[in-house]
C-alpha cells in the first residue's frame, strides 16, 4: 500500500502542520515550498497523493499539476486555493488534479480527502490484480474427470481442434460439461491469454438479445439512453461462447450468421460494420437437424457452426467414470466446506452406479456436496444422500427382496425428514402423519442411529 504523500506550499506553519498530522497517521511524507521542488520530488519518487498549492514561487501549482501528469499521470493531485481563486482550481481539475480545497484550509476536512483518494489508489490496484489474475488464469483439462472411452474421444477432439480458429459446436444433455469443454478449447488454444466470454442464449430476453450480441447505438431504441458495445465487441480477441444456441430466435440467427461469415456485427441502429477478431463456440442440448426440419433453426447457420462437432455422453454412457467423479466432487468440497470426507460407502457406490442421473454430471455435483455437508462420518452413507435414495433402487450386500428394499426405502424417507427438521421428532412425526412414538418405535426398528441427534429434555418413548 502507498502511502507516499508530497505535501508543496510555501506556508511554513501550515506546511508543518499538515506534515506533523499526516505522519501521526502513519503516512511517508515530503514537505516542499516552492514548485521546482516538488517536480524534483515527483521525479525522483512516486507519490500516491500530491498536496498542492496553486499560488507558489518559481512554478505556480498549475505548471507544477501538468508536469506531474506528464510524468506520473496515475498521481491523485488535490489543489490548494484562495477562495478568490476557485476558477483556477476548476481549471486544474480539468486538466488532471482530483480534487481541491479552499483557504483557510481546515485539517479535518484535507485529511477526509487524502484518505479518500488512498483508498481509491488501494482499490484501482486490488481491481487491477484480480483482472490479471483473471487473464492469468488457465484452464487445466484434467478438470474434466473421464477415463472412459467416450471421453477419450472428446479429450483427443479437443486438443486437435483446440489450436485452430475453426467454429466448435458442442452437443450434450443438460449437465453434461458442455461449458468445462469449450473453456478447455479457449485454454489450449491460441487465444489462452485473452477472455473468454459465455453467454446463455436462453436467459436473455428475445427482445433483448440482438442488442446484447451485437450492441446499439444511442436513440436506436426507447431505452437506448446511450452507446453499448455487445457481447462480440466486448470478446473481441478472445472466445465467444454462445451457450443453449437452439434457443436462439430466426431473427438473431440472420445477423449471426453474418457474423459467423464475415466477421463483422452491425450495432442497432447504424449502418457501419464493426469488424470482430473472435473465436466462437456454440453450445446446445437440443436436436438442431430436428429443429431444421421444424423450421426453427436456420441450416446454413448450423454448417458454419458445426465445422467441428463435439458430442458429450451421458453419465449413463460412461458408468465406469463415476468413481472418478465421485472422488473429484468429495476432494473439490471438502476443501470448501472444511470437512474430511474420505469416500462413499460400498452401499452408496452400489446406488450410484445404479442410479440413472438425468442431470448427468451437475446433478450428481449437487447431491456430493448435499452428501458432504451433511455427512457425520469419514465416509458418506445412504442417509446422507437425500432424495437420491427414493429415485433409484437400493441393493444392500447383494440381498434384492422386497422386504429389504422397502426397509432401506424407510430408513432413507425418515432419515431424510429427520435431517430436514433439524433432528427434532416432533417436528418429523408431524411430517411423516405418524405418532411420536410410532416414530421412535420406527428409529429403533431400523437402526436409525439418532443418539447423538437427541434433543435437550427429550424422553425415551422404547
Amino acid at each position: 500500500m502507498n502511502e507516499a504523500i508530497l505535501l508543496a506550499d510555501d506556508e511554513v506553519t501550515f506546511r508543518e502542520t499538515l506534515k506533523q498530522v499526516l505522519e501521526e497517521e502513519g503516512m511517508s511524507v515530503t514537505a516542499v515550498g516552492d514548485g521546482i521542488s516538488a517536480i524534483d520530488a515527483v521525479t525522483k519518487c512516486p507519490f500516491a497523493v500530491v498536496i498542492l498549492d496553486i499560488r507558489m514561487p518559481e512554478k505556480d501549482g498549475i505548471k507544477v499539476l501538468q508536469e506531474i501528469m506528464r510524468i506520473r499521470p496515475e498521481t491523485r493531485v488535490i489543489m490548494i486555493t484562495a477562495f478568490g481563486s476557485v476558477e483556477m482550481a476548476v481549471e486544474a481539475v480539468k486538466l488532471g488534479a482530483c480534487d481541491y480545497v479552499v483557504k483557510p484550509v481546515l485539517i479535518d476536512d484535507i485529511m477526509t480527502k487524502i484518505r479518500q483518494n488512498i483508498q481509491y489508489l488501494d482499490l484501482r490496484e486490488e481491481n487491477r490484480q484480480l483482472k490479471q489474475a483473471l487473464l492469468n488464469e488457465r484452464f487445466d483439462i484434467k478438470q474434466i474427470v473421464g477415463k472412459s472411452a467416450p471421453m477419450q474421444t472428446v479429450f483427443d477432439m479437443i486438443r486437435k481442434v483446440a489450436p485452430t480458429k475453426s467454429n466448435v459446436l458442442i452437443t450434450g444433455a443438460s449437465g453434461t460439461g458442455k461449458e468445462l469443454v469449450a473453456r478447455a478449447i479457449h485454454s489450449l488454444g491460441s487465444k489462452n491469454g485473452s477472455h473468454f466470454l459465455a453467454v446463455n442464449c436462453g436467459a436473455i430476453p428475445e427482445n433483448l438479445l440482438e442488442s446484447e450480441l451485437f450492441g446499439h447505438k444511442k436513440g436506436s431504441f426507447t431505452s437506448a439512453y446511450q452507446d453499448k458495445k455487445g457481447f462480440f465487441e466486448c470478446a473481441c480477441g478472445g472466445t465467444l461462447f454462445l451457450d443453449e444456441i437452439g434457443h436462439m430466435p430466426l431473427s438473431c440467427q440472420v445477423k449471426l450468421l453474418r457474423a459467423v461469415e464475415q466477421r463483422q456485427i452491425t450495432p442497432i441502429g447504424s449502418t457501419k460494420p464493426v469488424d470482430v477478431d473472435v473465436r466462437l463456440i456454440a453450445a446446445t442440448n437440443m436436436d438442431l437437424e430436428k429443429e431444421i426440419k421444424n423450421g426453427q433453426f436456420r441450416e446454413d447457420l448450423y454448417y458454419r457452426m458445426n465445422v467441428v462437432g463435439i458430442h458429450l455422453p451421458t453419465l449413463q454412457e460412461r458408468k465406469e467414470d463415476i468413481p472418478l467423479l465421485v472422488e473429484h466432487f468429495i476432494r473439490k468440497y471438502n476443501v470448501e466446506i472444511g470437512k474430511s470426507c474420505t469416500g462413499v460407502s460400498d452401499d452408496v457406490m452400489r446406488l450410484f452406479m445404479s442410479y440413472e442421473w438425468k442431470g448427468n454430471i451437475r446433478e450428481m455435483q449437487n447431491v456430493i456436496e448435499r452428501a458432504v455437508i451433511f455427512t457425520e462420518s469419514n465416509k458418506i452413507n445412504i442417509s446422507d444422500v437425500g432424495f437420491l435414495g427414493s429415485h433409484a433402487p437400493v441393493l444392500t450386500n447383494g440381498n434384492e427382496n422386497l422386504q429389504s428394499a422397502v426397509k432401506a426405502y424407510e430408513k432413507e424417507y425418515i432419515n431424510l425428514v429427520l435431517n430436514r427438521y433439524n433432528w427434532d421428532k416432533s417436528e418429523a412425526a408431524k411430517a411423516l402423519n405418524v405418532g411420536l412414538s410410532s416414530l421412535y418405535r420406527k428409529i429403533d426398528e431400523l437402526g436409525i442411529d439418532s443418539k447423538k441427534h437427541k434433543q435437550k429434555g427429550e424422553r425415551d418413548y422404547t
